[in-house]
């Protein structure tokens, strides 16, 4: 997968997500994402990465094969494949999601769908960040990877697939 591009935030974040997987936030306030316990649950789900940056300004993103120090790891699930990856702003909320209108920040791309895990990293103004598929839903993953682990489903009838008690930042 070979995709490069800009994106501009003004509110120091990265959002990673499936648009199907975040769809269900579409009627909620268009910052619900600024809320650290409505972000973790989504980020625990598996249903967003947000990746906190240092700074507001211009980055650019480039998807690697893979990272050999990623500073950040994460499960990502795509449920439909199409992916998002810009501007924390743009994310679904507020009746809005990332369309390819020029007021949205960011690059959408096709995936095969399912769990991948996410790796990032930055440097200085530079973000890479890499997906590896691993299982084509979340009940898959976690029965290979842990039979004896048995995960509470949350409120949205889902799998946790992480479990962060703090906010990712890069």
């Amino acid at each position: 997968m070979q995709v490069s591009f800009s994106f501009t935030t003004d509110t120091a974040a990265l959002a990673i997500f499936d648009l199907q997987a975040i769809r269900h936030r579409l009627e909620d306030t268009p910052d619900w994402w600024t809320l650290e316990e409505d972000e973790l649950e989504e980020i625990n789900n598996g249903h967003i990465a947000l990746l906190h940056l240092q700074d507001d300004g211009t980055y650019d993103v480039q998807m690697m094969a893979e990272i050999a120090q990623p500073q950040v790891c994460c499960l990502l699930y795509a449920s439909s494949g199409t992916l998002f990856a810009g501007a924390a702003e743009d994310t679904t909320g507020g009746d809005l999601e990332p369309d390819d209108s020029d007021a949205v920040s960011g690059q959408r791309w096709m995936v095969k769908p399912g769990v991948y895990s996410l790796q990032a990293s930055r440097q200085q103004h530079t973000i890479q960040l890499a997906l590896q598929w691993l299982a084509n839903n979340p009940n898959d993953w976690q029965s290979s990877n842990d039979t004896q682990q048995v995960y509470a489903i949350s409120e949205q009838g889902s799998v946790p697939l992480n479990q962060l008690e703090q906010r990712l930042r890069l």
